[in-house]
């Protein structure tokens, strides 16, 4: 497990998961941090989904936007479809919202676990963006 401010990353069976426990901000200095440590474990692995779990009640910095959506389109570069975020409602949707692009799917969790067993899980049909509460 990689750490930078608060954020953690790892690569767990095929499923690259970010973690962003309760306080975390994220400042330029740190999005680009994130940026650069994704980078690395997209291209340097075998990933096939993405889990984004945010248990911080903190507002979305625009520097954290900007990483999120950044982010989104370095994986997907990687051939990475399946995007799971886990969060309370608000968040989820708030991170669903900015992260969504075509050809993408992204699927809301209540808990990590749940959404990392979906991010593994074969998807049965071709990606499309949704969006769920």
């Amino acid at each position: 497990m990689e750490s930078g401010e608060r954020w953690s990353t790892r690569v767990d069976d095929g499923v690259l998961v970010v973690e962003f426990p309760h306080g975390t901000g994220i400042s330029p200095a740190a999005g680009e941090a994130l940026l650069d440590r994704w980078r690395t474990l997209i291209a340097d692995r075998d990933v096939d989904a993405v889990v984004i779990a945010v248990r911080t009640s903190r507002p979305c910095s625009d520097a954290g936007r900007l990483t999120l959506r950044e982010s989104t389109q370095i994986a997907v570069a990687h051939g990475v479809d399946r995007f799971a975020v886990v969060g309370e409602r608000s968040k989820r949707q708030y991170i669903q919202r900015t992260i969504a692009i075509e050809d993408i799917t992204v699927e809301a969790f209540n808990d990590p676990a749940t959404a990392v067993r979906w991010a593994r899980s074969v998807p049965e049909s071709p990606s499309s963006v949704r969006s769920s509460p």
